[in-house]
């Protein structure tokens, strides 16, 4: 099912729900920051509390897919600190799940969650699951950066499904692009690009300064921009109905660095909505 075009909301800025959308979760607390038609795939914001733990063996039936946004958890016996990433399938066996401390999970979750205790009759499909990926000590890549943008930009690759081919990564952009008094063009995909700022700020020349905790569903065929960063950023990107692309206008726009904040947002988060100010994330 469809989810509405958003472009740009702070995640600080969405109230805090108690456990998860679909019910359960009882003592976790969660911010949905997008979510389709029907109730069922969303991405939220996930706050696990310091000494929370979850009886197992225990299954989820969805697919969960995850970013530590902050603080540290445990799941299997691994420790999953700062930006470290995990891709479960649907049916996966958590044996045990706890943090010390407390932690954000950015989590997509690919259709409504429950959790089960024990195994499920059907196991998980072995080729979907990324049990653990730590990006930190992994080396930025440029070689996977679409040509045409520009020089400096890099990623890390986190997960591509192999049936979708759908993609999950880091991307950076080292600071100074685009200098003052330039001009780009807007820009499209073919395909639903999801963004979640967690450093630096990214400047959308129609829409405003996105910081840490800035998130996006940018729908397929709608074009943004001109982009850029004085002080450069890290994102978390991930595409969804397909791999990444990049379908850029033909017509350059001037560029600012100070746009008003001018986002494209669903109803239920336009009341929401504020500028950009610097504060903790999500």
């Amino acid at each position: 099912m469809a989810r509405e075009h958003t472009l740009f909301v702070m995640a600080q800025d969405i109230p805090w729900d108690e456990g998860l959308y679909s019910g359960t979760r009882p003592g976790l607390r969660s911010k949905v920051l997008s979510i389709d038609e029907a109730g069922t795939d969303a991405t939220v914001v996930v706050e696990y509390p310091a000494g929370w733990s979850a009886d197992g063996p225990e299954h989820c039936t969805a697919h969960e897919e995850f970013l530590v946004i902050e603080g540290e958890i445990e799941i299997n016996g691994i420790s999953y600190g700062m930006h470290n990433y995990g891709f479960f399938p649907a049916g996966y066996v958590r044996n045990s799940a706890s943090t010390s401390d407390g932690a954000k999970l950015l989590t997509m979750f690919y259709d409504a969650p429950q959790y089960q205790l024990g195994e499920t009759e059907e196991p998980h499909d072995p080729k979907l699951l990324v049990e653990h990926v730590d990006p930190l000590p992994t080396e930025w890549d440029p070689g996977l950066v679409d040509p045409q943008l520009s020089a400096g930009v890099a990623i890390k690759p986190l997960r591509t499904d192999p049936y979708t081919q759908e993609t999950s990564f880091l991307y950076m952009s080292p600071p100074h692009r685009v200098p003052p008094g330039m001009a780009k063009p807007q820009w499209t995909h073919s395909m639903v690009e999801e963004l979640f700022c967690l450093a630096g700020t990214y400047v959308w020349g129609d829409c405003g300064r996105m910081g840490p905790g800035g998130y996006c569903w940018w729908r397929e065929g709608v074009y943004h921009g001109p982009a850029g960063t004085d002080v450069g950023y890290m994102l978390f990107v991930r595409t969804v109905n397909g791999p990444l692309d990049n379908i850029f206008d033909t017509e350059k726009k001037p560029f600012s660095w100070d746009p008003p904040y001018n986002p494209q947002l669903p109803e239920r988060l336009r009341k929401h909505a504020k500028p950009f100010t610097e504060r903790p994330l999500a």
